[in-house]
């Protein structure tokens, strides 16, 4: 059924539990705001910008802003009626975007359970995994900042939402609207765009396909069989599918079209000060992913472990050859960039500086953590059709590799699109993953709370972020 109805008293208990949590959540709003009442490092940037809008100074721009202007395009629209133009309502705009951010997750759990019979779980575990998506310690810290990461991922999500409804041009509008936010984002637009392509083709293939044809290569064999099929039957068919195809696939296309010609008008992706954004080739990236997506996901990746042994040991030529293909990676091609090495209020900081900087061969040592937690990454996926395995594996490696910057926050939504993408867990992994996140979440806001320092060219306390 497309409407599927919980039991009654689920319901009230769930609507119930929902509004505990956003009370709960709206107190640590308030508090950390009274811990932190001014600016925290980039809403030097983002406010101020935000308050030149609310005075209808469209004109100014900060250089050293790179994002374009959409979150303070929305905060304009919503508070500067209301004449709430201040760093505290300009916050308040993420804490309802924390909000959504459950209820949006939650509906795609559902639509996705209505759409993959494989994906079927019980009510809680869908209401818990949303919960565990809104509470993702590098999206949820910043539900009391003014940044532009939760209104990134609202709109993904969104977008996301509305294509597995089918509204495939509202979620292209969305789309665009995630783009205006956070530059990137173009890039889930074209994974969209490539999943909508399958989907479409898989329709188009009249005789069944197994499971084990759908999730291997044998798939793309079959693709291609129907691709050359279509052309079998004559040039002016072959271009009527192609047209049917482009028609239904136009909404997203336009939208990349339109970053393309934004991308050589501008020069550049990034808008303000290109320089803090140069673009690069930076491999370690993927692997910098892989291990942080275990240390959130580890009750469903290490359930993996024995595979990894029989893989190593049955294929142990190609397996040596990988692990010396990482350490030529990692010996080659670890970067650093400066801001790493310059600001002490980043996790990655304290990580670099103690460990990876501070030991040369520490980095190496890494290397077998590396080649398990891609294997297990890899085969996280193995469940899905062929080409969505492959089209998520591009797609992450277009918006990593290029960034010479290790910042956390960048995996937040190929990290959030995996978590859709795992396959039904058991209880004692969500409770696992839930616990995680709860001791994560309870350190990361003590240190924040707790560890303060003072630079000598800024007058108020620094504090330890992501």
């Amino acid at each position: 059924m497309m409407n599927q109805i919980l039991p009654k008293d689920t319901q009230y208990v769930q609507k119930v539990l929902m509004s505990l949590i956003f009370l709960c959540i709206t107190q640590l709003f308030i508090y950390l705001n009274h811990v932190q009442p001014y600016y925290f490092i980039d809403e030097v940037f983002h406010v101020p910008q935000t308050l030149r809008y609310c005075a209808g100074n469209f004109t100014q721009w900060d250089p050293k802003i790179t994002t374009l202007p959409g979150l303070y395009l929305i905060t304009t629209l919503i508070l500067s009626p209301l004449k709430l133009c201040n760093i505290f309502y300009m916050r308040c705009i993420n804490l309802f975007g924390t909000f959504l951010n459950l209820y949006l997750a939650h509906s795609i759990i559902k639509q996705i359970s209505i759409t993959h019979w494989t994906q079927r779980w019980n009510d809680w575990m869908k209401f818990t995994v949303a919960c565990n998506i809104m509470f993702f310690p590098p999206l949820f810290f910043w539900h009391f900042l003014y940044y532009t990461d939760v209104a990134s991922v609202n709109a993904i999500l969104l977008m996301l939402l509305l294509h597995l409804y089918k509204k495939f041009k509202m979620a292209a509008l969305v789309g665009f609207l995630s783009v205006l936010i956070r530059q990137t984002n173009i890039i889930w637009i074209a994974f969209i765009t490539m999943e909508h392509l399958f989907d479409l083709l898989d329709h188009k293939m009249h005789k069944p396909i197994s499971h084990e044809q759908y999730t291997s290569i044998m798939y793309l064999r079959l693709l291609w069989e129907k691709i050359m099929q279509e052309t079998c039957h004559g040039w002016k068919l072959f271009m009527k599918f192609i047209i049917q195809l482009g028609v239904q696939l136009f909404p997203y296309i336009l939208i990349c079209f339109m970053f393309i010609a934004f991308v050589v008008w501008n020069k550049a992706i990034v808008v303000g000060d290109k320089t803090a954004h140069v673009p690069t080739v930076h491999i370690p990236q993927l692997l910098y992913f892989s291990t942080f997506l275990f240390c959130f996901l580890w009750p469903h990746m290490i359930i993996y472990w024995k595979d990894y042994l029989k893989f190593i040991s049955k294929h142990w030529v190609f397996a040596s050859c990988i692990l010396i293909l990482l350490t030529i990676i990692v010996h080659f091609n670890t970067l650093v960039h400066p801001y790493m090495l310059a600001d002490n209020r980043h996790y990655v900081f304290y990580f670099w500086n103690r460990l990876m900087g501070r030991y040369k061969q520490f980095k190496y040592l890494l290397v077998p953590i590396y080649s398990f937690t891609l294997y297990t990454m890899f085969h996280g996926l193995k469940h899905l059709r062929f080409m969505t395995q492959i089209n998520y594996i591009i797609m992450v490696s277009v918006v990593l590799i290029p960034q010479l910057l290790i910042e956390p926050r960048y995996f937040i939504i190929p990290y959030i699109l995996y978590r859709f993408l795992v396959k039904e867990p058991k209880k004692w992994q969500i409770i696992a993953e839930s616990i995680t996140v709860i001791i994560v979440n309870f350190l990361q806001f003590y240190i924040f709370v707790n560890k303060v320092f003072y630079w000598n060219d800024q007058l108020y306390p620094q504090r330890i972020s992501w």
